[in-house]
């Protein structure tokens, strides 16, 4: 597991938590270093929402500890916590201007009102919505909104923003538009962010890292490049992208599929022959209609075509029950008569090194 070299901001030392019979954290190790995006992607109970509330304070661990800065929050209540949390719901008072939303932290503090007026412009120019200091919530856009929660969030100045699914609520374009100016606030303030999602795609856009997560446990942790193009296991690889997962059993020379072909792959020495597993090969890995010298190559049917504009994916079925799903750029296509049809034989070749073999 990829750590920060620094010491880190936030640390977790086999956190546990239970509800029930339920283990929502299971022994649960992490360190976030100061001034990451760290970003937790998981399925819907999966634990990542959990997590961030025992670092928020919300939740105690039945065991393990949680550590910010160094030190034990164990018997710290959240508001003493130097984090602050960014919702999927605003939460922003109705009854204030943007100006007074963000300048509520602060006051409460007894901030002396010059440090406010100064903080919460600085904020306000951050999020680019200073025009819109006297506005009230409802005459802003979703998009403005969130951006009002978040600068009212930084402007206590914590060490770690703790975002719980907070472009959930926004349309697509928007939410992508919110996902770049997210990373880059983030940069700006130098404030240790961690987010929870269950959006790969958002993860693996904003993250310096990315820990997923599954029935509690850790399943990775790692930059995105890490996560996606070498999986830990198979619900990794599954879970981030598009992956096709064969079926096999390791051979003395590679992988036997399915199919009864042998392929050749890279196992891991620590996988002894017979051992059931998965050849993974993302779909932008396979070429088609090519049988190159020194890669692997199978025989397949198309079953389903699919124009995606700069692209077309292909379901190709290689026996009953065992499909790819192939990527093929338009642009830059290897071949030269056009996308192929359903019912066409075709040949789907990767290099050995594209097909990385994981315990099933």
């Amino acid at each position: 597991m990829s750590t920060p070299a620094e010491s880190p901001t936030v640390r977790l030392d086999g956190v546990v938590k239970r509800f029930n019979q339920l283990t929502a954290v299971d022994h649960l190790n992490l360190q976030i270093a100061k001034g990451e995006f760290f970003s937790m992607l998981g399925p819907s109970g999966c634990g990542k929402t959990t997590t961030l509330r025992i670092i928020a304070g919300f939740e105690q661990p039945d065991e393990g500890g949680v550590f910010l800065e160094g030190q034990s929050v164990a018997h710290t209540p959240p508001y003493r916590r130097n984090v602050n949390t960014v919702f999927q719901s605003y939460a922003l008072f109705e009854h204030l201007s943007v100006w007074d939303n963000v300048a509520f932290g602060p006051r409460r503090r007894k901030v002396p009102e010059a440090e406010i007026r100064k903080r919460v412009g600085e904020m306000l120019e951050l999020v680019r919505l200073k025009p819109k200091a006297t506005a009230m919530p409802r005459q802003l856009s979703g998009g403005q909104q969130q951006r009002v929660a978040l600068a009212r969030a930084l402007v206590n100045l914590p060490a770690v923003l703790l975002l719980d699914e907070p472009l959930g609520a926004l349309d697509l374009q928007l939410r992508k538009q919110m996902q770049i100016e997210l990373k880059e606030i983030q940069r700006t303030v130098g404030i240790t962010f961690i987010y929870v999602t269950h959006d790969q795609e958002e993860a693996l856009t904003m993250s310096d890292r990315i820990a997923v997560m599954n029935e509690g446990i850790l399943q990775q942790c790692g930059t995105p490049e890490e996560i996606y193009e070498r999986p830990a296991n198979a619900f990794v690889a599954g879970f981030i992208g598009i992956s096709n997962l064969l079926p096999g059993q390791v051979e003395d020379h590679g992988v036997r599929l399915q199919t009864g072909q042998v392929v050749l792959a890279e196992v891991d020495a620590g996988i002894p022959a017979g051992t059931t597993v998965f050849v993974c090969v993302r779909p932008e890995k396979l070429r088609l209609g090519t049988h190159e010298a020194g890669q692997v190559s199978v025989e397949g049917t198309v079953v389903e075509t699919v124009y995606l504009g700069t692209a077309t994916q292909y379901m190709v079925e290689l026996a009953p029950g065992l499909r790819l799903v192939a990527i093929e750029n338009n642009v830059h296509t290897a071949r030269t008569d056009g996308r192929l049809a359903r019912g066409s034989k075709v040949t789907i070749g990767w290099l050995p090194e594209h097909g990385r073999v994981l315990r099933s």
